[in-house]
């Protein structure tokens, strides 16, 4: 299916005790740790690309609380090959951010990755290397800590 020019990033948390902990993701293809990104597929909303994404790379049988964030970024759309599908004038492709809760919930990692960890807020924000997932992390630590995540969307 044709890839539509809008990526998502979600990321998982789940509560240990009284801590909360992050999920992030060893990418196979470039090697750097990140938490769950896709893009939307051709008739996709950004929720439903999110809910298959969640559900594609964690390997996940039921569906989990997906939060929306205020966080979004713009990737630059010549790092995607589908770029000559999409129209003209396409420059930069909007990134749209989620939290999964998975608390008590099993993962088991997709093809894509090699490794995931379970990591609290400084050793995740330590490893992320986009600035955007920083950001969307730095949005969920804080929504958490104030008990201030949005209604779930998916």
């Amino acid at each position: 299916m044709p890839r539509a020019p809008f990526q998502v990033l979600v990321l998982p948390f789940r509560a240990v005790g009284a801590q909360t902990e992050f999920a992030v993701l060893r990418r196979e293809d470039m090697n750097v740790w990140q938490p769950v990104a896709g893009g939307g597929e051709a008739g996709e909303s950004p929720v439903q690309a999110a809910v298959r994404e969640v559900s594609e790379e964690l390997g996940l049988d039921e569906p989990v609380p997906l939060y929306p964030l205020q966080t979004t970024a713009s990737i630059p759309a010549r790092f995607f090959s589908d770029r000559g599908i999409w129209p003209t004038g396409t420059y930069v492709v909007p990134e749209h951010s989620f939290a999964a809760d998975l608390t008590g919930v099993e993962v088991k990692i997709s093809h894509e990755h090699t490794n995931i960890q379970w990591l609290d807020f400084q050793a995740a924000h330590s490893a992320l290397r986009f600035d955007s997932n920083r950001t969307a992390l730095g949005e969920l630590h804080e929504r958490l800590a104030a008990a201030d995540l949005s209604l779930p969307v998916g």
